[in-house]
């Protein structure tokens, strides 16, 4: 299972795009846990400092929206056990 964590907070805005990109992208990936999150409430990785934030398995992918074929990217790559 492939988890991916974004941290967003409510005076982003940029964040509204955030939830359309995940929509978007992780329609394609079944097997992928989502959890969008709020950065001011919910615990977060002390390297998390900025929304929004991309995590892939606990790794900072993205900071700042990706685009949709970026994101698209990292997770088949994660998907087919490629690192980088």
């Amino acid at each position: 299972m492939i988890k991916l964590q974004v941290y967003t907070s409510a005076d982003c805005w940029t964040c509204e795009e955030t939830e359309r990109i995940v929509t978007d992208v992780v329609a394609h990936f079944p097997d992928v846990e989502v959890a969008v999150l709020d950065m001011m409430s919910a615990e977060k990785p002390d390297d998390v400092f900025a929304v929004p934030t991309y995590l892939i398995n606990g790794r900072i992918v993205s900071l700042g929206n990706p685009t949709r074929e970026e994101l698209t990217q990292k997770l088949m790559s994660v998907q087919n056990g490629v690192v980088g």
